[in-house]
C-alpha cells in the first residue's frame, strides 16, 4: 500500500498552497493508496478525514508535524495537540504513552546547504544529535531537501538503527506523491499504521 506519509493542506497550515479537493486529486493522478495529511500542530478530526476519504474514495490518514526545540517531528497515533514548544524528550514520553510513532522529520534540511562538507564532518558527528535519542525514526525520503541531505538521514538512521520513512512535505499539488512509504499490507487506521511502522514492514520509494 502506497502512502505519502507527510502532508500539508490550506486547511490548518498556513505555509501550504493546497486545499484538501487538491491533495486527493493529486493523490489519485499519483496513483497512491493513501495519503497521511500532518498539518503544523494540529490533527484532523477523525470525522473531517472520513468526510474527505469517503468524497474521494481514498483513505485518509491523520497525524500532525509537531515543533519541537529540537526540529520538526512527525507523530502518527497521538491526538495530543501542543500548548506549547515542546522538548523532543516531553514529545516522545507524550508519544509512548499514546502507543504513537515518532519521525523526525527531514533531519539535515539546509545542513549541507550550509556547511556540513565544509566543517569536515562525518556520519558520526551527524549522530550526535541529541533529538534522535527521541524519536522512533527518521525520516530519509523527502521531497524539499536534497538528495545529499535525504542519504546522510539514512545514513544516520543506519547507524542508530531508527526507522526509515518518506513523505513528500507537500504544499502543493505537484510534490504529492513524491516520497512514499510503501507498506507490505493494508493499512485501515491509524493504529495499523503505527503496527506496521514499528514492525518495519515497509519500504521507501521516491518518484523520479
Amino acid at each position: 500500500m502506497k502512502i505519502d506519509l507527510h502532508i500539508h493542506t490550506t486547511a490548518y497550515s498556513k505555509c501550504s498552497t493546497m486545499s484538501p479537493d487538491e491533495l486527493m486529486m493529486a493523490a489519485r493522478a499519483a496513483g497512491l493508496d493513501g495519503v497521511c495529511i500532518t498539518e503544523h500542530d494540529r490533527i484532523w478530526t477523525v470525522q473531517e478525514a472520513r468526510a474527505l476519504a469517503e468524497k474521494h474514495g481514498l483513505p485518509v490518514f491523520r497525524g500532525m508535524e509537531i515543533t519541537t526545540t529540537g526540529g520538526d517531528i512527525l507523530v502518527f497515533g497521538m491526538e495530543e495537540e501542543p500548548n506549547h514548544m515542546w522538548t523532543p524528550a516531553d514529545l516522545k514520553n507524550r508519544v509512548n504513552k499514546a502507543g504513537g510513532v515518532a519521525i523526525a522529520a527531514h533531519p539535515f534540511r539546509g545542513f549541507l546547504l550550509f556547511g556540513f562538507g565544509a566543517l569536515n564532518m562525518n556520519v558520526q558527528d551527524a549522530i550526535g544529535n541529541p533529538t534522535f535519542l527521541h524519536v522512533h525514526g527518521l525520516e530519509v525520503c523527502n521531497s524539499l531537501v536534497t538528495s545529499d541531505e535525504n542519504d546522510l538521514a539514512s545514513q544516520v538512521a543506519d547507524e542508530l538503527g531508527l526507522l526509515k520513512t518518506g513523505g513528500s512535505d507537500a504544499h502543493s499539488p505537484q510534490a504529492v506523491g513524491t516520497c512514499v512509504t510503501m507498506f507490505e499490507e493494508k493499512i485501515n487506521d491509524e493504529q495499523d499504521l503505527v503496527r506496521a511502522l514499528l514492525g518495519r514492514r515497509f519500504t521507501v520509494e521516491r518518484r523520479k
